[in-house]
């Protein structure tokens, strides 16, 4: 009996002590709100006047809609404790059970004549206790000294410390109070409450429970949506912190589940003014077929620290996350501290057992640990696989940012499979839960001390490279790997074509070779199962026949490259004689193959007699009037010099051979005319022209001529002597100093140049002293405040009429005075974007208006923009700009042929385009 009256005033004591200490705070009478169904406080409603003693315990009856009053609580009535308003014709039959935990339900029974009932479904009796009880429940409870009948008055949070403030799914806010609550998904990814459903009644796909801050998803197809209040962007799943907790999620997995968003997963310990302490993501299997495909148009999983540790665990469950951005600076898994995490961050990242699969936008994106800011001290980094788990980053590969070193590896006691881009590597003892594959350009390597047993799975090798097979107990297999592929064959007609193919892989390898004739399809070619393959004679119908081979063995049968045969005839070619009109001449054939001789005649018209031929096309030398035809056209003019109107005096030619010197045209006078060779001086580099001499042989000095027949004359030439400069004093070199010393910006950067400009012109400054971070993208404000700086930060007289602009930012003079001078504008809906990522046609039109501030020439738009393949994407208003920036030399299209114009402007890009605003519109 005394052990009863023990534990009934032990009840008792826990009672009074989890009361509220609001409700003792002096003799305030807390009368609430009026609703439109009850318009004033009185007895028909159970209200009774509050005393020093005792607050007002009044709540509203259902003739007001049973909603405790407000203003006595210690929290907000809103959607997430599930209070709805009142409408016309329906009460708000609301009862918070943070504010009335001991109601039972009965809305027309008053709060203070509720009787005291456990709010456990089962009571707290003998030796049984109902976990989900935080009386019944508690650590080093007594069960004899619980008071059975009691209301538990403990406090929400006492039920869940790192549990949600805020938990959306898909489109709904999931934590109502103590409740769990189940769902289900439909066709769009929604989720749709299911009132009644359990953990047996196999018709829901989502629940929550805030005892344990567990979502379950069971065959769960989420899309993210609207709503969001902390955050822009729209999650699958978002879980956010109250300020100062640090905020936990569990999600386990029954069956395959979907998610999709902007973000697929994000646990959120720092948003705005919300600032928490650690974040954390456990995604656990809940039987053993649980799996997760989790992608983001922005990142897939997304944990963000407040003011402590952000960490992602994957216990025994297959999941796949990716972002689908192609940009890069975004991730497949992104494990992010915040700025405010100042004081030695850890992040981490564990698998134990089951997989994790990670693609990423760009190198090093498939994971990526990111100090925020880059002000935290001796943050730390972690990577730990144990009991078999395999991690694959081979789509992006695995990074740290802001931190001196890359993740370390831990394995824990039993190892796993670490693949940081193609590079894989074996940790401890491990056993292969499934087959594992080594694609082209892989490799999986087996360190010191490290094993694996394939047990009833095998290890293929398809293309990649496999280091310490020793140390594999169980079944290698090699698919075959074409090591020479067949290369094209040209011959000529009759002759035969032979093709090689070289391959490795586990034995025994077979061949088969194939054809495609005439763009027939492909067919075996009976008999020919070899490496090598040759043809018979060739014909002219063979002419473009294509041939492959197909290798195959017990893994897998991969096909060779095509090889193409090119069949050609013997050539020929053209033979075209040309005259200047004074005569006529021909060759012994028009066409001819390479070395056949031909001759060449000419005859002359009245008055005409033939002087020379001149070799229009083609590389040869005529003599007697023959040459030997060459390997490619020729075209050859015949020149007719002239009679005297007697027909007793000819027209003679004077020829200048300069040995080498600047080229002088041939001279064609009467016979018997003199030339004075002194008005024909050739040049050569190095060389002091002597003077014309009559004889190859450069013995007979001459400085005029006489025409009575055809002459040639020849030069003569001295060698200038150079002289030797005295060589100047040694002086000293000091080496320049480089510009800029980013560590993420080297000399051999395709934006090296941009960002050194763009830093030493004042017109951007790097994210730290040793970061730039080029890659990261540039957002709206950044912008303004680099035209603001450029103009020397004037002052503004515009009135900031953005929502989203506060008054005292690092940016607000910056666009109020961009805004002010028509440089940017806002969205319609009055606020302005900060945060918003830019676009390069934002980029670009916001450069146009600027450059029309400035007085500059913008009319300088044209059809250069058309060229890109994604003209049409560009939107209306940016058009002009676009044009403008094309033409202009500023923006210039991407290595695809592309412009991208709602691509994210990343800060190399920025700087880029700055630079080159400058240099083609300022500074001409």
């Amino acid at each position: 009996m005394r052990k009863r009256i023990f534990a009934a005033f032990v009840c008792l004591c826990m009672m009074m002590a989890l009361v509220p200490s609001m409700a003792y705070a002096n003799d305030t009478v807390y009368t609430g709100g009026l609703c439109e169904h009850h318009t004033q406080h009185d007895d028909a409603c159970g209200y009774s006047e509050g005393t020093a003693e005792i607050p007002c315990s009044h709540e509203y009856n259902e003739s007001c809609g049973g909603l405790t009053d407000p203003t006595a609580c210690n929290h907000t009535h809103d959607e997430a404790c599930g209070y709805v308003p009142a409408t016309a014709g329906t009460p708000c039959t609301f009862v918070c059970e943070v504010c009335n935990p001991q109601d039972n339900g009965n809305p027309e029974a008053l709060s203070d004549a509720q009787p005291e009932e456990c709010t456990c479904e089962t009571l707290c009796t003998g030796e049984k206790v109902n976990a989900d009880c935080p009386v019944c429940s508690a650590e080093g409870a007594e069960l004899d000294k619980v008071g059975v009948g009691v209301a538990s008055m403990l406090p929400v949070t006492a039920l869940a410390v790192d549990e949600p403030d805020m938990l959306y799914v898909g489109n709904q806010q999931v934590i109502r109070g103590t409740e769990t609550t189940y769902w289900k998904t439909n066709d769009s990814g929604a989720l749709e409450r299911v009132v009644g459903a359990n953990d047996t009644s196999n018709n829901w796909n989502v629940k929550y429970d805030p005892n344990s801050a567990t979502l379950t998803l069971s065959w769960a197809t989420i899309t993210g949506s609207g709503g969001i209040e902390s955050t822009s962007q729209d999650a699958g799943i978002y879980a956010l912190c109250s300020s100062n907790n640090p905020v936990s999620l569990t999600i386990k997995l029954i069956g395959t589940n979907t998610i999709t968003g902007s973000y697929g997963i994000y646990v959120d310990a720092q948003q705005g003014g919300i600032v928490g302490t650690n974040a954390s993501l456990l995604i656990q299997n809940s039987g053993n077929d649980g799996s997760l495909e989790v992608s983001g148009s922005f990142y897939g999983i997304f944990v963000k620290s407040g003011t402590g540790n952000a960490s992602v665990t994957i216990e025994n469950a297959s999941v796949d996350a990716k972002t689908t951005q192609t940009n890069s600076g975004y991730a497949g898994v992104y494990v992010h501290s915040s700025a405010r995490a100042t004081n030695s961050p850890q992040l981490s990242l564990a698998v134990n057992g089951g997989s994790l699969t990670t693609s990423g936008s760009a190198s090093g994106e498939g994971i990526k640990f990111y100090v925020g800011a880059y002000v935290a001290t001796s943050a730390t980094t972690s990577l730990t696989v144990t009991d078999n788990a395999i991690v694959d980053a081979r789509t992006g590969g695995i990074s740290a940012i802001g931190v001196s070193v890359n993740p370390n590896v831990d394995i824990g006691s039993t190892g796993g499979i670490v693949f940081n881009g193609k590079s894989g590597t074996v940790y401890g003892k491990v056993e292969l839960q499934e087959d594992l594959e080594i694609g082209e350009g892989e490799s999986l390597t087996i360190g010191d001390g490290a094993s694996l047993n394939t047990g009833s799975h095998e290890v293929i090798v398809n293309g990649g490279t496999l280091n310490g097979a020793d140390k594999i107990t169980g079944t290698v297999k090699y698919a075959p790997t074409i090591t020479t592929q067949p290369q094209g064959v040209e011959v000529k007609e009759n002759e035969t074509a032979t093709f090689t193919v070289n391959a490795t892989g586990t034995e025994p390898l077979s061949y088969q070779w194939q054809q495609n004739m005439n763009g027939s399809g492909w067919t075996d070619i009976t008999g020919e199962t070899n490496a090598t393959y040759t043809t018979g004679e060739t014909t002219m119908d063979m002419n473009g026949t294509q041939y492959r081979c197909v290798v195959k063995n017990s893994v897998k049968e991969v096909t060779s490259d095509v090889a193409t045969l090119t069949v050609t005839a013997i050539p020929t070619y053209t033979i075209t004689v040309q005259t200047d009109g004074h005569g006529t001449a021909s060759a012994s054939s028009t066409t001819a193959t390479a070395g056949k001789q031909i001759t060449l005649t000419a005859t002359s018209n009245s008055g005409y007699r033939f002087a020379r031929w001149e070799v229009v096309l083609g590389d040869i030398t005529i003599t007697n009037n023959t040459f030997t035809m060459p390997a490619k056209n020729v075209t050859i003019k015949a020149i007719f010099n002239r009679k005297s109107s007697g027909g007793s005096v000819f027209f003679w030619d004077l020829k200048f051979d300069t040995n080498g010197g600047s080229k002088i045209d041939t001279v064609t006078e009467w016979e018997y005319s003199t030339i004075d060779l002194d008005e024909y001086v050739p040049e050569k580099e190095g060389y002091k022209f002597v003077g014309w001499y009559a004889d190859e042989d450069l013995t007979k000095e001459i400085d005029e001529v006489y025409l009575t027949q055809d002459t040639t004359v020849y030069a003569k030439w001295e060698k200038i002597e150079e002289e030797v400069p005295e060589e100047p004093e040694e002086v000293e070199k000091t080496e320049e100093t480089e510009t800029i010393s980013f560590l993420d910006v080297k000399e051999n950067d395709w934006f090296y140049e941009a960002v050194s400009y763009a830093v030493e012109n004042g017109l951007m400054s790097g994210m730290s002293e040793d970061i730039f971070a080029p890659n990261t993208p540039l957002t709206r404000e950044m912008l303004a405040v680099v035209l603001y700086n450029v103009e020397g930060q004037p002052e503004s007289t515009e009135a900031n009429t953005f929502t989203d602009v506060k008054g005292d930012m690092w940016y607000t003079d910056a666009i109020l005075w961009a805004n002010e001078n028509g440089i940017v504008a806002g969205y319609d809906n009055s606020a302005y974007g900060v945060g918003d990522l830019i676009t390069r046609e934002q980029f670009a039109t916001i450069l146009y208006r600027y450059a029309q501030f400035k007085g500059y020439d913008t009319t300088q738009g044209g059809m250069a923009v058309r060229e890109f393949s994604d003209y049409e994407n560009i939107s209306d208003y940016a058009r002009p700009a676009m044009a403008w920036a094309v033409n202009a030399g500023i923006m210039g299209g991407m290595d695809d042929g592309t412009l991208m114009p709602q691509g994210k402007a990343t800060r190399a890009e920025a700087a880029t385009m700055l630079m080159n605003f400058c240099e083609n519109m300022v500074e001409k």
